[in-house]
């Protein structure tokens, strides 16, 4: 299975780069995210509940990131499963800057799906991933949008201090570390660290948001639709006022 697309953001590349690396926004993102764990800078895994018929299910999955350059590029490899399904994959995402102040995301990908899945077929496959995808692209669109209106907090003001106490002030700031440093363990590296979010179910990205941003896109692409749909009604109305 090979999905491919655009998507333009209006946000700046750095913008819409340090949200696609931010798990708190990741998680938020992924259709029927549950939890998302950062184990390090480019590791992440996590818990997904989709509804989507064809691929509905709970999947856990791993996702490694490879080849990152910063702000425009990576590449990254995947791993998922379900009860009756396993999914792996690898793909890229590209940004460029665009008029505007304003990215084009690009992203291209190819998956291998085995268990009772394979036997949906491809082409309902593709379909449901590129639903989820572009789903998931609006929520990325609202979140980064979310994150550059939220002000941005005063930084604290450094207390000012007589030339005469900048001495004796160094010297006890330098025991007081000496002590806390005998209490108190290093830390890991960064790399070590790991991170977990748990989506509440209210911030989750629902099956049913899912569902009515494909209706919204379909009704969009087909405007003639809201008319076929009127023009039944009215005819099944009309045949019950005769009865």
């Amino acid at each position: 299975m090979k999905v491919s697309g655009t998507y333009t953001l209006d946000a700046t590349r750095e913008q819409v780069w340090d949200a696609l690396n931010n798990v708190d926004v990741l998680a938020r993102v992924v259709p029927g995210c549950e939890r998302l764990d950062q184990l390090s800078p480019t590791e992440f895994e996590g818990l997904v509940k989709i509804g989507i018929q064809s691929i509905r299910g709970s999947y856990s999955g791993k996702i490694r990131l490879e080849d990152v350059q910063h702000p425009s590029h990576y590449k990254l490899i995947a791993h998922g499963s379900s009860a009756n399904a396993v999914v792996d994959g690898s793909g890229t995402v590209d940004l460029a800057e665009v008029d505007g102040g304003r990215t084009l995301l690009t992203y291209a990908g190819d998956a291998q799906i085995g268990g009772m899945l394979a036997s949906v077929g491809q082409r309902l496959i593709e379909g449901a991933a590129r639903q989820l995808i572009n789903q998931s692209l609006k929520a990325l669109d609202a979140q980064v949008a979310l994150r550059v209106a939220a002000p941005v907090p005063a930084a604290p003001v450094a207390p000012q201090h007589a030339a005469g106490d900048v001495a004796g002030d160094v010297a006890g700031d330098v025991a007081g570390a000496a002590a806390v440093t005998d209490l108190v363990e290093p830390l890991p590296p960064a790399e070590t660290m790991r991170r977990s979010v748990i989506v509440p179910p209210d911030e989750q990205l629902q099956p049913g948001d899912v569902v009515g941003g494909i209706i919204k896109d379909f009704v969009a692409q087909q405007p003639w639709v809201i008319a076929l749909i009127a023009f039944v009604l009215g005819v099944l109305v009309g045949r019950g006022t005769r009865k």
